[in-house]
């Protein structure tokens, strides 16, 4: 059975059983949790039982799968003095999916709160079983950051299956226009970035495959681990493409204590992931890396466009201005947003921080995005002023 007949089988109901909805809907939010939460236990036994190498018994095997499902909603490890962030924002957005498909399945087409908050209540207790579980590892989840699989990303599933509250919807309605028109391409704008950067890692891969699979191969962790991690690595790539793109708009990113810019990449402590070892070599970088931040600005103008077919084409100069002026710090905002969720950390000490450093990476795609966007706003002025 797979995992969306597993969701689907529990919200098929006979005729002549009678049900509470809220017991129904809270036994689909666990099932829908459960769904999700069995592919990572699953692999991890089996690269825990095939690797060669591997000591963890049965026990720790478990506790690691309810970990790495834990992880991918979000949550923080603590090991060893050190915190471990780094979520795949692939699995992520797989787990979002996964749950809104069970919230749609399992709860009406206009649900009440009460039904909605049945729903989450099992989807959270199978999570909260998971955190159990995970007991059995060496590592340990941090309490406060179980709030992201097991509410936030829920929560955000339900609203994306079935709306947003009222409420909510009434107080968007008060919000400026600008912040209407300007949130859809701001949004837009944010993963096109993302995946400008991501191009750049697999050029960059491409061409150090070499060195990506020695460290690989050096790894010894057999079929079932090595898929295991390179499933894990497909899932960073959104990860690793806001590195890409802080390279390309100039603050660069961080490995073991060691920056890569457009500059020279320093030497430093490599974590054991063969994919960070297509990172540029130490030493100076040639000046042509420079024109990366035409990256960026291509972005930014693309943005400006996108940005002005929402607006009418006669409106206002200031009307203009104000939509352009939200969708980039809505782009800049998101990038930001997604690299605090995906987290950067392996550790302590030389891995306590890797990654973009986010608050210049913020301000650096302000000032470009917003000169591309400005570029493309200003060619129009001009066209509609003659």
């Amino acid at each position: 059975m797979t995992v969306l007949e597993l969701i689907r089988s529990a919200t098929t109901v006979d005729d002549g059983l009678h049900r509470r909805p809220e017991v129904r809907a809270a036994g689909t939010g666990a099932l829908t949790a459960l769904a999700g939460l069995l592919a990572p236990l699953v692999l991890v036994l089996l690269a825990a039982l095939a690797v060669p190498r591997a000591a963890a018994g049965v026990g720790e095997s478990i506790g690691a799968g309810a970990l790495l499902w834990l992880v991918l909603g979000g949550a923080r490890l603590a090991l060893d003095g050190g915190t471990v962030a780094f979520t795949p924002l692939v699995w992520t957005l797989a787990l979002l999916v996964l749950a809104r498909y069970g919230a749609r399945r399992g709860l009406p087409e206009v649900p009440g709160l009460r039904l909605q908050g049945s729903w989450l209540g099992g989807y959270a207790a199978v999570g909260v079983i998971a955190a159990l579980l995970g007991l059995l590892a060496p590592a340990g989840p941090e309490v406060l950051s179980l709030i992201l699989p097991l509410v936030v990303l829920p929560a955000v599933a339900l609203a994306w299956a079935h709306g947003l509250p009222d409420r909510v919807l009434a107080v968007w309605g008060r919000a400026p226009v600008a912040l209407h028109r300007g949130l859809v391409p701001g949004a837009k704008g944010a993963l096109v970035t993302v995946a400008v950067g991501s191009v750049l890692v697999l050029v960059a891969v491409g061409v150090n495959i070499a060195r990506v699979m020695q460290v690989h191969a050096d790894l010894g962790a057999g079929f079932f681990g090595g898929l295991l991690l390179v499933l894990l690595q497909v899932g960073l790539l959104p990860n690793l493409g806001i590195w890409g793109a802080s390279f390309a708009a100039g603050p660069g990113f961080a490995i073991g204590g060691a920056s890569t810019t457009w500059a020279a990449a320093d030497s430093g402590l490599l974590p054991m992931v063969p994919v960070l070892a297509a990172q540029p070599q130490p030493g100076d970088l040639h000046w042509a890396t420079h024109l990366l931040v035409l990256l960026p600005l291509l972005v930014g103008a693309w943005l400006g466009r996108e940005t002005l077919v929402w607006v009418p084409r006669l409106a206002a100069t200031q009307t203009k201005l104000a939509v352009i002026a939200v969708s980039v710090g809505v782009a800049a905002l998101g990038v930001v947003a997604l690299d605090l969720l995906g987290g950067a950390s392996l550790g302590a000490e030389h891995l306590a921080h890797l990654g973009a450093p986010t608050p210049w990476l913020g301000l650096a795609l302000v000032l470009e995005l917003g000169l591309g966007a400005l570029a493309v706003f200003a060619r129009e002025w001009w066209v509609l002023r003659r």
